[in-house]
């Protein structure tokens, strides 16, 4: 799978938007399969060619996926992606307090889910039609901006969690509260209101993602590396969180999945 990062070219959306994704998998005879992480935060996507399905590791059923859909946060790993054949994807990647405000949803409502959505007129046919991930944006940028018009765009505790997810969960929570001027209680419980999650599994999340992705990329790296990179202390800490949020020990974490490429090569 071949993963294209692009960023969006309207400064109003960065309290909204992290950036947009391509993701193209090329068949190659028999599916594709990949096992997928808990993660942090929502994401929208819209399927341009082909399709795939989440298997559920725990219920044992199949699930297909909509042709657009907004997922919502992961606590751990219960789904493996499965790819029948080719698939081609357009995904908008937000900021962590931004799907329930642009969407009028309860956040808590997201986490562990998936909603079907209902794209605006023209849409679909715009991205079909565009000629490169690139032009693929500003539609999408038109799209969002009316979404996100007259919202508040300057919460400090969205502020702060954006800053979070952007130190990669390394940042202590206490430091965030007094940034955003609040007690460490108030702080929690807003920061659970906006993003659906409470910081301190936000943060773990956020760390072991830096962990896989780092791995994806150079699979070569020690996981003792990784850990390091990701804020752990010990190794027995780093693999204990590490099998909870993935579903597998690091040392077999690449086994039999389909490798994945990512250009850039690393964002944050």
């Amino acid at each position: 799978m071949r993963i294209t990062l692009i960023d969006s070219a309207v400064a109003g959306l960065e309290p909204w938007v992290i950036g947009y994704v391509g993701g193209h998998y090329a068949e190659r005879g028999e599916p594709g399969r990949r096992v997928i992480p808990a993660r942090p935060n929502c994401f929208i996507q819209i399927v341009l060619e082909g399709g795939h399905a989440l298997y559920d590791v725990v219920a044992g059923t199949t699930v297909e996926v909509p042709g657009a859909a907004l997922f919502g946060p992961l606590t751990h790993y219960r789904y493996d992606m499965v790819i029948p054949g080719g698939l081609k994807t357009f995904c908008v990647r937000l900021q962590p307090a931004a799907a329930g405000q642009l969407f009028g949803l309860d956040p808590m409502s997201l986490v562990d889910s998936c909603f079907p959505l209902d794209l605006p007129c023209g849409l679909l046919d715009s991205l079909l039609a565009a000629p490169d991930w690139a032009a693929m944006v500003a539609p999408a940028d038109e799209w969002l901006m009316g979404l996100a018009q007259g919202r508040n765009s300057d919460d400090p505790v969205a502020r702060e969690a954006s800053r979070l997810r952007q130190m990669r969960g390394t940042v202590a929570i206490q430091e965030l509260a007094e940034s955003a001027g609040l007690s460490l209680r108030h702080f929690q419980r807003r920061f659970r209101d906006l993003t659906g999650l409470n910081p301190k599994l936000y943060a773990r999340i956020c760390r072991i993602g830096h962990a896989v992705h780092r791995k994806e990329l150079e699979p070569d790296a020690s996981w003792t590396t990784l850990a390091l990179e990701a804020g752990y202390a010990d190794q027995p800490h780093f693999i204990r969180d590490f099998k909870e949020l993935t579903g597998i020990s690091p040392g077999h974490f690449l086994r039999g999945q389909s490798p994945v490429m990512r250009y850039p090569k690393w964002d944050e």
